[in-house]
């Protein structure tokens, strides 16, 4: 196969609005993120993403209000969605990129949210291209991810392998597992998980196609490529505290979005910890995350493990030296 004569396309296929939720703090109503899916459009197209896929958590409002708003990008929206499922009868937890996502179907993966292996096999019968994402990040020991992930590993398509988010070693490793272990997924993709507008497009996913259909199509067969990468530690603690401090700006700004009883339960709740924000705090939620995934992904033996349970593809394609 020619590659240099193929029409590439590059598409960040993780990224964040303002419509994706906090996973905790609801006390204090935080967004995890406060990008406009406008904004988010926007800056993916001027870093040179042909197409945008929009993946906030549990939902596809975002990609929803978007394309009521600009009808006119639809060829070039993608409107995906990160659903965060668990192990049946547990609290471990998983996230689920499944792209081409509609309300029917938004519904339907909600009701699964609660048995990963329901949901892939939902997502598997229908014939629809679903990602595993950061595959380490959920982990709290290197004994229950070799558990979980020999369980769930072979049955994902694809496997996000770039995540500009995830320490530096997890792609090295994942590139290593993918290579050496047997059957399973065949496509690698690349997303920058962005929740900031300066992330977008940081990682990304290149693959021929003329349409978002096509490009999707050549990711799940594996003909496609990584590019970009991790951005390393410095660059999330930014991240959080310019999520932080947005946070605080609105919330003493002009046109706050909430009821004034709620505004001012959140002015009292979120002075509590101001403190803490102010001493650090944020920054070392993340730095201590950052380095227990960098230890399940560095200790936990994967090239002895993965061999009997990961996946390889034998048809991976390097996407041209121009393109990347």
């Amino acid at each position: 196969m020619n590659l240099a004569a193929l029409d590439w396309k590059r598409a960040d296929l993780h990224l964040h609005t303002s419509f994706s939720g906090w996973r905790s703090l609801h006390l204090i109503d935080p967004q995890d993120c406060y990008v406009s899916p406008e904004e988010a459009f926007r800056t993916a197209r001027a870093r040179g993403m042909d197409f945008v896929c929009f993946s906030d958590h549990n939902t596809i409002d975002g990609a929803l209000d978007f394309l009521s708003r600009h009808p006119e990008e639809e060829p070039r929206a993608i409107v995906g969605e990160e659903v965060e499922v668990t192990f049946p009868g547990s609290t471990q937890w998983l996230h689920v990129n499944v792209y081409g996502v509609d309300e029917a179907l938004h519904d339907d993966l909600q009701r699964l949210r609660s048995d990963c292996f329901e949901l892939i096999e939902e997502l598997t019968a229908r014939g629809l291209f679903f990602v595993l994402n950061h595959p380490f990040q959920s982990f709290r020991s290197i004994r229950s991810a070799r558990r979980d992930l020999a369980s769930v590993f072979p049955r994902f398509p694809a496997i996000e392998v770039s995540n500009s988010t995830s320490p530096r070693c997890h792609e090295r490793i994942l590139r290593t597992m993918l290579e050496h272990g047997g059957a399973g997924p065949v496509a690698w993709v690349g997303g920058s998980d962005a929740h900031t507008a300066t992330r977008i497009a940081a990682a990304y996913t290149l693959a021929p196609g003329s349409s978002r259909e096509e490009f999707l199509e050549n990711v799940r067969l594996g003909v496609s490529a990584l590019g970009g990468g991790t951005q390393g530690l410095p660059s999330l603690v930014r991240d959080v505290y310019l999520v932080v401090g947005e946070y605080y700006r609105r919330l003493y700004g002009r046109g706050y979005p909430l009821s004034a009883r709620r505004r001012l339960k959140n002015v009292f709740c979120s002075g509590l910890l101001l403190p803490g924000v102010l001493l650090g705090v944020p920054a070392v939620l993340p730095v201590l995350h950052s380095l227990r995934q960098e230890w399940i992904a560095r200790y936990g033996r994967w090239d002895e493990h993965a061999p009997s349970w990961s996946a390889a593809s034998t048809r991976r394609l390097d996407a041209p030296l121009s393109l990347r």
